[in-house]
């Protein structure tokens, strides 16, 4: 039984990868470049995203951070933006799968990014 649960545990993760995966395979929905920081952006975005009933992962990682979206706690990542500073900018890119409109979503990180003020 344990080992029945194990593989059940590592294909559900194994499949959150992948969908992340093509995400980023595909054509992105959206990008947006704006002068604000990374941490002031993805705090934005977390902001405005969590006011909806779906579940966000949020990742620091080397490069910037990216926030999915998760429509259940255990299900794939939907949609994902990815936040990352390049020269002296920062460049948001929004992915998305989501079965229904989602346009609220990008035009958040479009305001997050258009009002996100440079750290001083």
């Amino acid at each position: 039984m344990k080992r029945i649960v194990v593989l059940a545990m590592v294909a559900t993760l194994m499949a959150g990868c992948s969908s992340v995966g093509s995400l980023r395979n595909s054509k992105p929905t959206a990008a947006y470049e704006g002068s604000g920081s990374v941490g002031d952006i993805a705090s934005c975005i977390s902001g405005a995203w969590g006011s909806k009933p779906v579940h966000l992962v949020s990742y620091q990682e080397y490069t910037g951070t990216s926030i999915e979206i998760h429509q259940t706690e255990d299900g794939p990542a939907v949609a994902l933006v990815d936040i990352k500073p390049v020269s002296a900018r920062t460049v948001a890119t929004y992915y998305s799968n989501f079965d229904e409109d989602d346009s609220w979503y990008f035009q958040e990180v479009e305001r997050c990014v258009d009002t996100t003020l440079p750290h001083e």
